[in-house]
């Protein structure tokens, strides 16, 4: 996990957001903006295609946390999250940008695990 923004959401125009995560750009499409917000399903994250059809792909997923307070960006086995009203904000064109940061994974770190000296574990 990083201490600084893995990357940026930006509005865009006729609705779209794009979102830049270290050197890739995705977008998102404004018909799927409303399942997201509004319904909580899960969405694709597009990016454009590098051959010549030039029609997106989809690269990863988008959706809200459990408690609908943030939303969850998963590009491969990565997530990065932001905070739900800061995405409103930049989709709706209120705010240009927000930032957004890696989520830790859930590979617990050796040293929480690990017994110490003395203690119950040894």
């Amino acid at each position: 996990m990083s201490h600084f923004s893995a990357g940026i959401v930006l509005t865009g125009s006729d609705g779209y957001v794009h979102i830049r995560i270290w050197d890739k750009s995705y977008f998102i499409r404004p018909e799927d903006m409303g399942m997201l917000l509004f319904v909580g399903e899960t969405i694709p994250l597009l990016q454009k295609n590098p051959d010549p059809s030039g029609n997106p792909v989809a690269s990863g997923l988008v959706s809200l946390n459990p408690s609908g307070r943030a939303v969850i960006i998963s590009v491969g086995s990565v997530r990065y999250m932001l905070p739900r009203d800061r995405f409103i904000a930049v989709a709706l064109g209120e705010d240009v940008s927000c930032i957004l940061f890696e989520v830790p994974g859930d590979v617990p770190e050796p040293e929480i695990l690990t017994p110490h000296k003395g203690g119950a574990a040894s």
